[in-house]
């Protein structure tokens, strides 16, 4: 049987905009089917850009078609954070994100227009929750692929020690859940990266006739070797943190972890740093913070396409997320270059095994966090020697076997 000449992928966030990463996982998607063969549409949001934005425009880039639109609401999804401090505000956007009329319309006229035979949904918050609908009546083969929570939370988020939280049991929640429930009803077929992410929808009891599957997020496997690429010339022993600067990825939490691991074995243990690579609403908290600690370096952003200039440089990657998630792409970005992961136990992080391609610790525990950085000093060979396993471990993740698995399933 060949495989279906057209595929349409419907996010919230893509190229150029990014946030996290849930749009790299879907940028290597599009590329890799693109590769392979297919022709790919994306439908995806664009800012406010005056009254023409409102209605789809098409672009074309590295031969992938493109649909932009703003969907029509209070503000959008790609400014949302600009309105952190304004829940009652942020509740009547999700309300109208939900159930917004105008994206169905125009995603049911962006399917009719092109005729996929198969559509892939991933984040669409944002883009609007009547899209499953708009695919129904399309009557076009739905795969959805499960990225965090936001169908379970509005935010997305749920932090350790807060999932009791009227906001995430609340009678708001709960009618959110219900609805969201309701509108994506059962796709042909749910995607999940983790068990972690399948067993949480399970228990919410979402998609109940969906056919369910674990398939690992892809990724770009690192064709270089870590030891032929320029090392630095320095011999500090690198920490590096990647990832968004916000408060529930345990940013705040990990410098104040370093700075005291600092005071307590100084140079004993041989020079130190951490870098941190990434952006977010919470930098100036985490410079506050850091203050001036010179071994604590801000990096700023980084596009994806030139972190093996940082992964060349560090020792061991720290994922101190305080927060449920899926499987952080940081982790197999950073095991694919052979760097090992410490990352805090929490989400969909079975991937990391301890004695293996890393090591695991409490969430949010800052004695647990200060142990393992002190270990990781204590055994820098034991660290090293952990590269081929790490970068063994992310061998059957990379994008053309992602591919191939998810052809079978088309």
């Amino acid at each position: 049987m060949n495989p279906p000449q057209k595929i349409c992928l419907i996010t919230s966030i893509f190229f150029p905009y990014t946030r996290g990463g849930a749009e790299t996982v879907v940028n290597n998607i599009v590329q890799g089917l693109k590769e392979r063969g297919y022709q790919v549409i994306v439908i995806t949001i664009s800012p406010f850009k005056g009254l023409g934005s409102l209605w789809p425009r098409k672009y074309y880039h590295n031969g992938i078609v493109i649909y932009r639109f703003f969907p029509l609401n209070l503000f959008s999804y790609l400014n949302i954070n600009r309105y952190e401090n304004l829940p009652w505000l942020r509740i009547i956007w999700h309300g109208l994100d939900m159930f917004n009329l105008h994206s169905f319309l125009m995603v049911k006229h962006i399917l009719k227009k092109e005729k996929p035979q198969i559509v892939m949904t991933h984040m669409l918050k944002g883009v609007g929750y009547l899209t499953p609908l708009a695919i129904k009546l399309a009557r076009i083969k739905h795969i959805h692929t499960l990225h965090e929570v936001q169908l379970i939370t509005p935010s997305g988020l749920i932090l350790k020690g807060k999932e009791g939280s009227w906001q995430h049991k609340g009678i708001l929640t709960r009618l959110y859940q219900f609805f969201t429930r309701l509108l994506f009803n059962s796709p042909s077929i749910v995607i999940s990266s983790s068990k972690f992410l399948s067993d949480f929808h399970n228990s919410h009891n979402f998609f109940p006739y969906s056919k369910k599957i674990i398939l690992t997020n892809p990724i770009i496997i690192n064709k270089t070797e870590k030891e032929g690429l320029k090392k630095k010339q320095n011999k500090l022993f690198s920490f590096l943190f990647l990832g968004q600067i916000e408060e529930h990825k345990g940013i705040l939490l990990l410098i104040k972890v370093f700075k005291k691991l600092k005071r307590e074995v100084g140079d004993k243990l041989g020079e130190f740093e951490l870098l941190i690579v990434g952006q977010g609403s919470a930098m100036k908290k985490a410079k506050m913070l850091a203050g001036k600690e010179e071994s604590i370096k801000f990096l700023g952003y980084i596009p994806n396409f030139e972190l093996n200039k940082i992964f060349v440089q560090v020792d061991v990657t720290v994922v101190p997320s305080l927060c449920y998630e899926n499987s952080p792409t940081v982790i197999f970005e950073s095991l694919s270059y052979g760097i090992p992961v410490l990352a805090a136990r929490i989400g969909g992080i079975e991937f990391i095994k301890d004695n293996y391609n890393g090591f695991t610790f409490e969430a949010g525990d800052a004695d647990d966090l200060l142990k393992i950085l002190k270990f990781s000093l204590e055994n820098k060979d034991k660290l090293k020697n952990m590269s081929e396993n790490a970068k063994k471990s992310v061998e059957q993740i990379g994008i053309g076997k992602y591919i191939q698995k998810l052809e079978k399933l088309i």
